[in-house]
This record gives structure tokens, sequence and C-alpha cells, in this order.
């Protein structure tokens, strides 16, 4: 949003949003990322078989999730 007036707090909460979006946005990314190489690190661990035939999977998740991580922003999804 263009500010309209001399500190505009519209135009300042616009902003602060489209931040607000992409911290949660590289945040819910970081979050993914990190579940999953500790259930990979955990399925090493186990002594359950099954473990590590699941987790061979998660990676087969990305093309699923990681494009709904990207929704959290909308903004930044806009090609130029």
């Amino acid at each position: 949003m263009d500010m309209k007036e001399a500190y505009d707090l519209k135009a300042l909460g616009d902003k602060l949003k489209a931040q607000g979006l992409e911290l949660a946005e590289d945040g819910a990314e970081n979050v993914y990322v990190s579940v999953k190489e500790w259930l990979k690190e955990s399925a090493e661990k186990s002594t359950n078989a099954i473990d590590n035939v699941v987790t061979s999977f998660l990676d087969q998740l990305d093309p699923v999730v990681l494009p709904l991580i990207d929704e959290i922003n909308p903004e930044d999804n806009v090609e130029a």
C-alpha cells in the first residue's frame, strides 16, 4: 500500500503485516525442515524397523507441504 499522507499508520500497519507474514512463512518452513530431520534422526536410533520405512517417505511430503507454507504470505508469490 502506498502511503497517502505523512505518518500514515495504515501504511505502516500494512508494511509490518507483510513482514510478519514473511517471518511466519520462514518460521513454518524452518519448523517443517527441523521436524523432518528430527524424525529421521529418531528413526535411525529406534529399534522399530517400521520407523525407517515411514521416514523414507517424508521427503515426498515436500511437494504438498512447501507450497502450503508458501501460501502463508501470498504477497511474496507475485512474479515480477
